[in-house]
């Protein structure tokens, strides 16, 4: 079987090498449509897309079947970002493997896995991981070529998360912040205020709910303090964050206990 391989950006160098040695073709564009006649050109059976992150025109879609490598389990988050938000809301975590047609990921299916997040696993480790999984579930869906069947269920949507939405919102549950920092490393990167300066936040753990009859005003949400050695911060409904890695604005990224040190006692986060 002859493939025809897009990418948005230039492959790595192997990469490139690795398939000039196989003789296909490499083509840097975010635009399938300059490139229609190369694609059908290209005498291939089958176009395979990966994080493209532009829409495959109906005009390309007509010269032969596209299939398409999604993170996360169709319908559930279609869209440009369906490991974050299958990482913040903790469901449809998976791969999905299916046919492109002219709406938004709504296609067939014709192989798909669930998985799982690793603890502490950031969005960046998350995908090397399930773009391996999905390249063995990929090769051996070109070897099986199974039937495609309809998605089933609620669709959801996994629109680009700006920076905006970032922002992390303290009187949420610890479980929840801790989700939405691992899914936004490192794009786009959760953030909080810090005396008038976006302090980017890059490793959390939840440390879950604490005795309510032992709190004090170290619990509020937003205040982050240092306990023995590691920093804390209050988050809604009694739970607590431990704070692991974060980067103050102009400054490389360093420890929760380096940046706590540098501190006179109590910061405030908003």
């Amino acid at each position: 079987m002859r493939q025809l391989v897009a990418s948005e950006s230039s492959p790595p160098r192997l990469w490139r090498k690795a398939l000039s040695e196989l003789g296909i073709k490499t083509l840097k564009t975010s635009r399938v449509t300059d490139h229609l006649e190369e694609i059908a050109g290209a005498d291939a059976e089958l176009a395979v897309v990966v994080a493209y992150g532009a829409l495959v025109p109906p005009s390309a879609l007509e010269i032969m079947p596209w299939w398409n490598l999604h993170y996360s389990l169709l319908p559930e988050w279609r869209g440009a970002t369906p490991l974050q938000h299958s990482m913040i809301h903790d469901s449809g975590i998976g791969i999905t493997i299916f046919e492109l047609e002219k709406g938004l990921d709504t296609g067939p299916i014709i192989s798909s896995v669930p998985m799982e997040f690793l603890p502490q696993e950031i969005a960046s480790e998350a995908l090397s991981r399930f773009t391996t999984k999905g390249t063995n579930l990929l090769l051996e869906a070109l070897k099986t070529k199974p039937e495609p069947t309809n998605q089933q269920g609620e669709p959801s949507l996994a629109p680009k998360i700006s920076r905006a939405e970032a922002k992390i919102d303290f009187n949420e549950s610890a479980d929840r912040i801790e989700r939405i920092i691992h899914a936004l490393n490192p794009e786009p990167t959760a953030w909080a205020n810090f005396a008038g300066q976006p302090l980017k936040l890059l490793r959390a753990k939840s440390l879950g709910s604490v005795d309510w009859e032992a709190l004090d005003s170290l619990g509020e949400p937003g205040l982050m303090w240092q306990d023995e050695n590691r920093v804390l911060v209050g988050c809604g409904g009694g739970t607590r964050l431990e704070l692991i890695e974060l980067q103050p604005a102009g400054k490389k990224p360093m420890t929760a206990l380096e940046f706590i040190r540098g501190q006179q006692g109590k910061v405030s986060l908003d």
